[in-house]
C-alpha cells in the first residue's frame, strides 16, 4: 500500500502530530505517519478516511494525491527527504556506466550535469 524503503528504518519523533487530527505521540504512541508528495505529513488513519474513495485533496496544500503515493519518513528533515525522491527520480533514466562512454572524463562530465540537474529540481521545489 505504501512505498517503504527497505534499508533505512522509519524516522519518529516525540513532537509529531499529524496536522489533520492533531493526534501526538503522547496521546497515541502507535501513531504512523506518512508523506505524500506534497510533503504535508499525515497520520495513517487520517490518510485511509481522506482517500477511501480515491484521489482527493491535500487538506493543507489542496494538491490531489493519491493513497498509494505515500511513504514512510526516512530522514528528520523533509527537505533530505525530498532530495532522497528526486535522486531517485532523476537515476531511473539518468544511468549510464563508465563503460557507456570512451574515457573517464566523458563519464565525469556526464555525472556533473546530473548533479547539476538534481540541484536545479531541489531549488524548484525548496
Amino acid at each position: 500500500m505504501y512505498q517503504q524503503d527497505r534499508f533505512l528504518p522509519p524516522y519518529s519523533s516525540a513532537e509529531d502530530v499529524c496536522p489533520i487530527c492533531k493526534s501526538d505521540r503522547y496521546l497515541n504512541p502507535g501513531m504512523k505517519l506518512l508523506v505524500p508528495p506534497c510533503y504535508h505529513k499525515m497520520c495513517e488513519s487520517c490518510i485511509d478516511r481522506l482517500f477511501s474513495l480515491g484521489p482527493a485533496p491535500c487538506p493543507v496544500c489542496q494538491r490531489i494525491l493519491r493513497k498509494t503515493n505515500f511513504w514512510t519518513q526516512r530522514f528528520e528533515d523533509l527537505k533530505v527527504e525530498r532530495e532522497l525522491q528526486v535522486r531517485k527520480r532523476i537515476a531511473r533514466n539518468f544511468n549510464k556506466r563508465p563503460g557507456d562512454f570512451k574515457d573517464v572524463r566523458q563519464y565525469n562530465d556526464y555525472l556533473e550535469e546530473v548533479e547539476d540537474i538534481s540541484k536545479w529540481i531541489e531549488l524548484d521545489f525548496f
